[in-house]
């Protein structure tokens, strides 16, 4: 499923329209990213947790040279599902397309 696909059924189900269904859907999106850069982990219930974790900077080799290159640090976003979202996505059968 696509963004535009999600605004589709989003707008739908609420009984909205696609421009507000979308709006709403950025506002939810701008609004975790914000939470998420204040504390470092937004946690959702029924669905997660999402975390800012730092990497530190390493080497690394390529692999067609071998060539040793140095890859600089860098923050990560990490989302663990908690276990009532596994348990309800992984129960699901999957759809075949």
């Amino acid at each position: 499923m696509n963004e535009k696909d999600f605004i589709d059924k989003m707008a739908e189900k609420r009984g909205i329209t696609k421009k507000e269904a979308k709006e709403l859907i950025d506002d939810y999106n701008s609004l975790k990213k914000e939470a998420l850069l204040e504390a470092g982990t937004l946690t959702i219930n029924d669905m997660g947790k999402y975390i800012l974790q730092e990497k530190p900077a390493r080497e690394a080799r390529n692999p067609m040279t071998g060539e040793t290159v140095k890859v600089p640090a860098k923050t990560v976003v990490k989302w663990r599902p908690n276990k009532k979202f596994k348990d309800e996505v992984l129960a699901k059968p999957k759809k075949k397309k």
